[in-house]
């Protein structure tokens, strides 16, 4: 009984630690330049500025709101975006400290 204990709890440790990001391209969306993470802008509304949008974006990371942040800059700067509006953010589940984030990729004019 304690191996088949011990063997369920390692199991949801290592699932539960694992990175998900996903991204939704807008519908005729042009593919953009990549940007650096460091540039990107995060808005929890929208901006005064005029935008084309690139497309949601999502990302679950094992760890607190700057974490999951960096984490999303990361991958959509491979999209091209300059900020992400928009966003969400949630924590997942105390118990294993997960935190998730939403948003749309946009290209600033």
């Amino acid at each position: 009984m304690k191996k088949i204990s011990t063997i369920i709890l390692a199991a949801s440790l290592i699932f539960s630690s694992c990175s998900y990001y996903a991204y939704q391209y807008q519908t005729g969306s042009s593919s953009h330049s990549e940007t650096t993470p460091d540039s990107i802008k995060i808005y929890s509304g929208d901006v005064d500025q005029d935008y084309i949008i690139i497309g949601s974006v999502t990302a679950d990371v094992m760890g607190d709101a700057d974490a999951v942040v960096k984490f999303l800059k990361k991958n959509a700067a491979k999209l091209g975006a300059d900020a992400i509006i928009k966003v969400d953010l949630k924590k997942l589940n105390s118990f294993s400290q997960r935190t998730g984030i939403s948003g749309v990729a946009v290209k600033l004019k």
